[in-house]
């Protein structure tokens, strides 16, 4: 009995780990495809950043073992700011590209590690020189790592004098490239320089084929500090329409909601704003300004 047990036992055993290998090769498709979808959320517009986090919690939650999805999901995680979901996929990994890098000095940025975060972007600036001096890599890959690092730093204001020197020579080699260009100019903006900033902010909105909200809300954030509110306005609320969820678009908005009066408001005279009638009721504006 116990010989005729062995081979039994044998194929048993190769049975239940096939099952295995086909149960997790069904569970990458499906995590594959939620990551798919997620993606799609994040790169059509309007932007769906809530939803791309939902499909990519579905996704993490189906995962295998596999360091290749862990590293795209943390990479849509970033893009969806949903940077603490980041951090552990990251630093889970064996080891990290210098692109992988900055995306997880963005995270600890993101989420109050600040040393940290700061310390891993200016450290994935410095190897992209020195490889680049050592012609390990091309003048591409460099300027994408000066301008993913530098940006990083700016937009958390944060190391902002290297920042603003290393996105400076990713806009200087590839001045066409839109992406570097909006990080100039919000590095100029980081350094109070208005004007410039403008230039290039605007500059980088015509390169592109399309509008971007991110590009469209650092417009807005330098035309409302430059007072051309209307223009900060315009901007801002375009910026919402592509990207609803991005909530410093919100903030600048009410920011500028306290700034500018509703215009019937601006256009009476200082004595009759806040008027009321022979009853105490508000008088309507319409009613305040057609005489009488």
């Amino acid at each position: 009995m116990m010989r005729c047990a062995y081979p039994i036992l044998l194929v048993l055993v190769v049975a239940l780990a096939g099952c295995g290998a086909a149960d997790s090769m069904r569970r990458e498709f499906v995590a594959t495809r939620y990551m798919q979808a997620a993606q799609r959320h994040l790169s059509d517009l309007p932007r769906q950043t809530s939803r791309a986090e939902a499909e990519l919690d579905r996704a993490v939650a189906l995962m295998p073992e596999n360091e290749e999805l862990e590293r795209r999901a943390a990479r849509l995680y970033v893009l969806a700011r949903a940077y603490e979901k980041a951090v552990p996929l990251l630093e889970d990994q064996a080891s990290l590209d210098l692109d992988a890098r900055a995306l997880l000095g963005q995270s600890l940025l993101r989420t109050g590690a600040r040393e940290r975060g700061t310390r891993i972007c200016l450290r994935v600036i410095a190897e992209a020189r020195r490889l680049r001096e050592q012609r390990e890599i091309d003048l591409r890959e460099w300027a994408l790592l000066l301008n993913d690092a530098g940006y990083v730093l700016v937009d958390a204001e944060a190391a902002v004098a290297e920042a603003h020197e290393a996105v400076r020579q990713a806009a200087e080699a590839f001045p066409l490239q839109p992406a570097f260009v909006d990080s100039l100019g919000w590095a100029l903006f980081r350094e109070n320089d208005l004007t410039e900033a403008t230039f290039y902010l605007e500059r980088a909105g015509r390169l592109l084929a399309r509008d971007d909200p991110e590009i469209l809300y650092h417009l807005g954030v330098v035309y409302s500090r430059r007072g051309r509110f209307a223009e900060a306005e315009r901007a801002l609320k375009q910026a919402r329409l592509l990207d609803p969820d991005f909530q410093p678009i919100q903030e600048e908005l009410r920011r500028l909601g306290r700034i500018l009066l509703p215009l019937p408001l601006a256009a009476l005279p200082p004595g009759l704003v806040g008027a009321g009638d022979a009853t105490g009721r508000p008088v309507p504006h319409r009613a305040r300004t057609s005489g009488g």
